[in-house]
């Protein structure tokens, strides 16, 4: 299995085997089950931070996500794949979507998967961690390999949004952590138009409420909860529903904005500390380790790895 994010750009395949390695290296390992005569296949990847585009180009196929691969070694990851030429089919969980250009669907690389394609098609692939998107969009793992249609809503919101990621057009300079961002907040508010469960509403506005005071080393569930006019332990109760805490929220958005002023350039002139500060967490020593606890490496690591790269 190869590190991710990648960065490939494969020439033209003709060989199934040559196929399948270079899925695993650019996503994870799959069994290509199927193809038409005449096979050839094509894969452009690009990293956007610490999230991964693609464009997939190939002829017709059925793709395998098996219990055997996934039992090898297991990304903690999700797709989400843009349709943008011919038709696809995806199956997990139970349902099956089925997808034309300019449709999306989101499936868990931990699970089995299957991607069935009858004709020449082409596919634009988001890859990006779950500890990215589960905090943004709890009920994910309820809308695998469901049809979001790109003709209409937030769907063709999200569509326009990941067009314009590209992999063979562009290439995210110091902007890769501000999109990487847009992504993710695109798509959790396409998933909650999906879902729309009750007490979304009140949820939203929490967190709204929460990224507007991030700042405030004061910011508590308390407050937050009568910022929206209801009950602690009402909210306590909407969060944990979502498989989240309120102080963990505060928490994992206060990490996100460090972790993407860290990886910003045009700051690296400014201490980790203040910019720790900046985002509420004013104990350097206590902020250094719960950022390496989350992330696997410490500020001045993930600094280093991404201003230099």
């Amino acid at each position: 299995m190869g590190a991710f994010p990648v960065e490939l750009d494969a020439d033209a395949l003709t060989s199934l085997e040559s196929w399948r390695d270079v899925l695993a290296r650019a996503f994870v390992p799959l069994d290509v089950v199927s193809v038409g005569a005449g096979f050839h296949g094509q894969v452009h990847a690009r990293p956007m931070a610490d999230l991964q585009v693609s464009v997939v180009t190939s002829t017709r196929q059925v793709t395998r996500r098996t219990r055997s691969l996934i039992r090898r070694g297991a990304d903690d990851l999700y797709k989400v794949g843009l349709q943008l030429r011919g038709t696809g089919v995806v199956r997990q969980d139970g349902r099956t979507a089925r997808l034309r250009p300019g449709d999306l669907a989101v499936y868990d690389t931990n699970r089995p998967y299957e991607l069935v394609f009858d004709d020449d098609f082409e596919m634009l692939v988001l890859v990006l961690p779950s500890r990215r998107l589960k905090p943004r969009a709890p009920r994910v793992d309820d809308l695998t390999a469901v049809t979001i249609p790109g003709s209409r809503g937030s769907g063709a919101l999200t569509s326009a949004l990941l067009r314009g990621l590209d992999p063979r057009t562009v290439r995210p300079g110091p902007e890769a952590a501000h999109l990487s961002d847009a992504a993710v907040d695109m798509l959790a508010a396409c998933f909650a138009a999906q879902a729309g469960p009750p007490g979304d509403t009140v949820v939203t506005a929490a967190q709204r409420y929460i990224d507007e005071h991030l700042p405030d080393p004061g910011l508590n569930p308390a407050e937050v909860a009568a910022a929206v006019h209801v009950s602690l332990r009402h909210l306590q109760k909407l969060f944990e529903r979502r498989g989240a805490t309120i102080t963990g929220w505060i928490r994992d958005r206060r990490l996100e904005r460090c972790w993407h002023d860290l990886a910003d350039p045009a700051l690296a002139h400014r201490p980790v500390g203040a910019i720790a500060a900046s985002w509420g967490l004013v104990d350097a020593a206590q902020f250094s380790r719960t950022f390496r606890a989350h992330y696997g490496r410490t500020p001045r690591e993930h600094r280093a790895a991404l201003v230099a790269g």
